[in-house]
């Protein structure tokens, strides 16, 4: 499994939240962990950031229970004014689209996709000619709404899709997404997403059995195409040394302090465990 701090907590004082006119606010709910960030947007400065891993299984709707638990130890904060609420939310219903539609519970049908309780399909344009539809259930949607001021709704992996490193010395590359026990792959080509699939992995053998996976399946060379990582993973893991000794060109990606576009008011945040959350603030 990989080392890192199961909860983070990097607050600046709630009096000096409340004088600063421009702040925008990040959140990132996931099975695995639910996180947030208050940027500065005239600073361009993170100056809150709290992380909380629950460890939920993945494959359904999240808990509303356990979103409202959070949203309570967070309601002051949660409160501010802010100018954007920008939430990215799972969701076990999704999928990708090279351009918009006008019946998304069509394709959902299509798809398999239950439709049991009421749901609402959202829409997530990363570039283009590349769209992520995901549902959500009616309740938590509005829940969300009733708690955070303006509010934009993201698909999970808004952040991750949405950034490129353009400082790599690489111009096409894989980046590589462990959370938990889910692995999110896409295929960085050209600044946009030429790739992006989902992966389970329990174990150290599995990460490297998808990325291989993977590689096959866009026919690229395992030794000279490199892959960049993000996520709970450290070099120290079982998951990431097996993995490094079939594929050389893979590393984790530590240029964040430098190419995220942010100060910050907090130190020692390990940002790449959190591309999703920092990422919605671009």
């Amino acid at each position: 499994m990989p080392y890192y701090c199961l909860n983070l907590h990097i607050n600046t004082p709630i009096d000096i939240l409340k004088r600063l006119k421009n702040l925008e606010l990040l959140v990132h709910l996931h099975p695995y962990c639910f996180s947030y960030a208050i940027l500065d947007k005239e600073a361009n400065k993170i100056m809150t950031f709290e992380a909380k891993v629950l460890e939920q299984p993945t494959g359904k709707f999240l808990s509303l229970d356990a979103i409202a638990i959070w949203f309570k130890e967070h309601q002051e904060v949660f409160g501010l004014p802010f100018t954007c609420s920008k939430v990215a939310v799972y969701s076990p219903e999704f999928t990708i689209l090279p351009e918009k539609t006008t019946n998304a519970k069509a394709v959902f049908d299509l798809l398999g996709y239950s439709s049991e309780e009421s749901i609402t399909y959202l829409k997530d344009r990363i570039s283009e000619n590349f769209y992520v539809y995901f549902s959500l259930p009616d309740r938590t949607i509005d829940f969300i709404d009733n708690h955070l001021l303006n509010v934009e709704f993201y698909s999970t992996d808004r952040g991750l899709l949405h950034f490129y490193n353009n400082k790599l010395s690489f111009k096409n590359y894989l980046s590589a997404h462990l959370y938990g026990e889910e692995l999110t792959v896409c295929h960085k080509k050209d600044t946009g997403n030429f790739y992006y699939n989902k992966f389970p992995v329990k174990a150290k053998e599995d990460l490297l059995y998808y990325l291989t996976l993977t590689y096959e399946h866009l026919g690229l060379a395992t030794n000279e195409f490199p892959s960049y990582l993000y996520g709970f993973i450290e070099e120290k893991s079982p998951m990431y040394s097996t993995t490094y000794g079939y594929i050389r060109n893979f590393e984790i990606d530590r240029t964040l302090k430098k190419i995220l576009p942010y100060q910050y008011a907090v130190e020692d945040v390990p940002l790449h465990y959190y591309i999703n959350l920092l990422g919605l603030g671009l």
